[in-house]
């Protein structure tokens, strides 16, 4: 009895009870075959893995709200730990290395910095956006992400004092 099918063992569509070809083989294309992931392939027919994206990212590894915070680089990470916080000291994300998330961050804040062992971040940066924070020497350091308060002399009896001055 004539059976017609893919005869192409190699084929996505291969019939094994088919003796003669018809010439509907179809080729095996291996790829991710879910819509949501981030390699998806439309002409796939085999699945071979799917890769998505982590929490908060995009495919291409974008924050998808807030900025890109991330502290790493250096060694004796155990010993650093930093804080963001607004401009009225309330802490808003804190860490310490390796660390890598989204975060939304005002445009004013201050950033805090502590080395348990006294001698800086030997390396470690942090990261907020394309602003970049390190603690050279020390136990600890800040510094303003943008301006909090009112910028100004607040010595009294300098010429240039200014009593908004915070």
């Amino acid at each position: 009895a004539v059976v017609n099918g893919c005869t192409d063992a190699s084929a996505f569509n291969y019939n094994a009870d088919a003796n003669v070809d018809d010439g509907s083989c179809v080729a095996v294309v291996s790829g991710c075959m879910d819509a949501s992931a981030c390699n998806y392939n439309a002409d796939a027919n085999t699945d071979d893995g799917c890769t998505y994206p982590d929490a908060g990212f995009d495919c291409a590894g974008n924050c998808l709200s807030g900025v890109l915070v991330t502290c790493d680089g250096g060694s004796w990470q155990s010993e650093i730990s930093w804080e963001i916080m607004d401009c009225d000291g309330a802490v808003l994300a804190s860490g310490g290395a390796p660390f890598s998330s989204c975060i939304d961050v005002p445009e004013n804040a201050i950033i805090s910095m502590e080395d348990s062992y006294g001698d800086g971040w030997t390396g470690n940066v942090l990261t907020i956006g394309d602003n970049t924070f390190a603690l050279g020497t020390g136990f600890s350091g800040q510094n303003l992400l943008g301006v909090c308060g009112t910028p100004g002399c607040t010595d009294a009896t300098a010429y240039n004092y200014n009593a908004d001055a915070t």
